[in-house]
Formats: structure tokens, C-alpha cells, sequence
């Protein structure tokens, strides 16, 4: 079994991450922590939360919520309408359960917790099974295959690179901390080097696949970059509005500058107006949809502040150097993998922010994706283009 696992499993912790796995680990180092245990806690809060969610109690509080909006409708209307509050509110109630519980560990998030405590239950009950665990980093657009510049939905710096394409430009940020990109198309090299290990049992237990510890940018470098990608593109626009963005540069600043001088700031202004202007409604929307929009922000970035500001991460990638390099002489440009090949102003600037501009913006903006005009494929491997280059 090849399982899919992340290198973030390791939680708040800074320093180098070896390729080991340590069963019932915590990054708190909870002493009495039981994975099992812990998962069938989980699973348990889950019957329990969704048990409440059936409650007359629940059902009572979501029908007065929706009948408090002034709207006249049928008894079939509003058990529709409480149907669909109803798993609205379950899925806030998990998530929130779920964020506690995650932080209380030493996780930033539910995903990362589950996926180690998935990984110290493979270590308890598939200890004699052939397994191996493979730890990606942030997995983002492709430089060669299916062809340069392929991405699909909205993943991990989209929302982050989509705001700093706008007037927002204080990234709250650790400049020296690595954000740990990847490529799909090197992530799906390394997979089907660690299949075929697996297939021939010489497989080892954990594969991390990054960047920092080969071929390392540092958040400074990556908020530069994007900034450049996003006046690249600006400045070939015919709009005035667009034109305008790419006059705001985008720089890394403290925790305490972005809430004193950015949206938390911000916010508080636009709500202390709201308040002066109450008498005056029409006054008074724009105001609405500007703290709704910092909102957003502020949101998102606390989404994010683990993986741009918190913890000074760098992920050893070793085991599936080692494979690569066994890989006989006319089957490494099909499969080798190597992180070097990787310019990252290039990568950026030319083939990333452009590719989230086309699969993925789109999607944040409520628009959809032009499917139509696709890239042809690039049939180079990467060891080809940096030779042919």
C-alpha cells in the first residue's frame, strides 16, 4: 500500500524533518497520547455532534433564523430551508470541533491531524505489511507534464498569491521561513518511484517530497516573485484599475504591523464609520461590503499563518533521491527526480501565477475556467529542458 500522508503532519515544530515516523506522536509531546483512542474520540464527537444537529432543540433555533429574514413560506419550504441549515451547521459545528482539538495537539488544522494520526495507526496495525508512506509538501502547478503551467481548482497558495494581486500588500510573514513548493509532475515522479520500490520490497517506511532542503525559497523571495508575476501581467492591460495594481509593491511585514497598518486595522476604521453613518443607509453599504471584504483577508491569512509565518520547516528528501539515482542510465530522463531543475523566478513569474491566473482566480472570482484554450503538452522532461536550455 502506497499512502498518501503530508509533510505537515509534524505540526508547530521548526528544524530539520527527517524521513521517520514516530507512532502516537504529538508536536505538544502529550505524554498519554493513543492515536487509537483518539480516533475513536473523534469519531465518537462526530455521532454526537450530528445526533444534535436532529435535536428539536437545533431545528427549533434554525427555524427561527430563517423565519427572522421576514420571508412567507410553506411548511415544504421551510423544512427545506431547515435541511439546508441544518448540515450548514453541522459542518461548522465539526469543523470547529475539529480546529480545537487539532491546536490543542500541536496541529494547525484538522487535515494535518488526521492525516498523522492515520499515519501512527499504519505504524501500529501494518508494522509487517509492505507500506510506505509518502509525505508531499505544498503541491502546486506542473512545469512539464501533463504540460507547463497545469493546475486544477483552488489549492494552497492560490488564495494567499490572489491576494496579493490586489491593493492588499503587508503580508504578515517570516521572510526567512522556506515555503515548500513543489510541482505535481515532480510529486507524481516521486510516487512512481516509490510504487515500483514498494513492488520490488525494497521500499523504506517514509518518502517526503520537497523542496527546502535542495532547492530552498524563502517566503521574502516568494512574495517578491509573486509581486513581480502580478505586475508582469498588469502592465499589459488595457484597464486603468488593472494598470494602477502593479504600482503596489507586496512586502513581508511583522504580525504586529499588519494588524496595527493592514485589514484588522482597517476594519476597525470602516466599523467605527458604519457607526457614525447608521442614520444614513445609503451611505452605509459600500461601508458593509468593504468590511466584508476585509473580513476575507483576515480570514485567509489566519488560515495561512501557520504555513507563512509560524515554523521554520526544512524537509529532508533523501529516500527518493536515493531511488532516483539507482534508476538505470536510459530510464532517468522518464523517471529521475531531482528538485534542482526547479528556477524559481522563473517558475513563478512565468508558468505558476500564470497558471493560477487561468485554473484557478477564476474560481475564487465566481467565474469559470476557460477550459477551451489549454496549453499543448510539453513533451520535455525536465533534465531535457535545462539541457536544451
Amino acid at each position: 500500500m502506497l499512502h498518501l500522508s503530508t509533510c505537515y503532519v509534524v505540526g508547530f515544530r521548526d528544524g530539520r524533518i527527517a524521513e521517520t515516523l514516530t507512532p502516537d506522536y504529538t508536536p505538544r509531546e502529550v505524554a498519554d497520547f493513543d492515536a487509537r483512542i483518539e480516533y475513536e474520540s473523534l469519531r465518537q464527537l462526530q455521532r454526537e455532534i450530528e445526533t444534535l444537529a436532529e435535536s428539536g432543540q437545533v431545528t427549533e433555533r434554525l427555524s427561527r433564523q430563517i423565519l427572522s429574514k421576514g420571508r412567507r413560506l410553506s411548511d415544504a419550504e421551510l423544512d427545506a430551508q431547515i435541511r439546508k441549515h441544518r448540515q450548514r451547521w453541522t459542518r461548522d459545528e465539526l469543523i470547529e470541533a475539529g480546529m480545537i482539538r487539532a491546536r490543542a495537539l500541536g496541529w494547525p488544522n484538522t487535515y494535518t491531524l488526521t492525516k498523522s494520526i492515520a499515519e501512527s495507526l499504519i505504524a501500529r496495525f501494518a508494522a509487517d505489511l509492505p507500506i510506505a508512506i509518502v509525505r508531499p509538501s505544498i503541491v502546486e502547478t506542473s512545469t512539464h507534464d501533463p504540460f507547463e503551467g497545469w493546475n486544477e481548482g483552488v489549492n494552497t497558495s492560490a488564495p494567499i498569491s490572489y491576494l496579493l494581486g490586489t491593493f492588499f500588500r503587508q503580508m504578515p510573514s517570516n521572510g526567512k521561513k522556506c515555503l515548500d513548493i513543489i510541482p505535481v509532475d515532480l510529486v507524481c515522479r516521486g510516487m512512481i518511484l516509490i510504487a515500483a520500490a514498494l513492488i520490488e520490497r525494497r521500499q523504506e517506511l517514509i518518502y517526503q517530497l520537497a523542496t527546502s532542503a535542495t532547492n530552498p525559497c524563502d517566503m521574502r523571495r516568494t512574495i517578491e516573485l509573486t509581486g513581480l508575476a502580478h505586475r508582469k501581467h498588469y502592465r499589459a492591460q488595457d484597464d486603468f484599475n488593472k494598470r494602477l495594481l502593479a504600482y503596489f509593491d507586496t512586502i513581508p511585514v511583522s504580525k504586529e504591523r499588519y494588524q496595527k497598518l493592514s485589514a484588522p486595522a482597517q476594519k476597525q476604521i470602516v466599523q467605527a464609520l458604519q457607526r457614525i453613518l447608521s442614520p444614513l443607509p445609503m451611505m452605509r453599504s459600500p461601508l458593509v461590503r468593504r468590511e466584508r471584504d476585509l473580513d476575507r483577508v483576515e480570514k485567509i491569512i489566519e488560515l495561512y499563518e501557520p504555513f507563512i509565518l509560524h515554523n521554520e520547516y526544512v524537509f529532508e528528501a533523501r529516500n527518493v533521491e536515493i531511488l532516483s539515482a539507482a534508476l538505470p542510465e536510459d530510464e532517468r530522463a522518464a523517471f529521475g527526480y531531482d528538485a534542482n531543475y526547479i528556477d524559481w523566478w522563473n517558475y513563478w513569474i512565468n508558468i505558476h501565477i500564470p497558471a493560477l491566473r487561468k485554473w484557478s482566480y477564476p474560481i475564487i472570482e465566481g467565474r469559470p475556467v476557460d477550459t477551451k484554450s489549454k496549453r499543448t503538452p510539453q513533451l520535455q522532461t525536465p533534465k531535457q529542458s535545462v539541457a536544451a536550455g
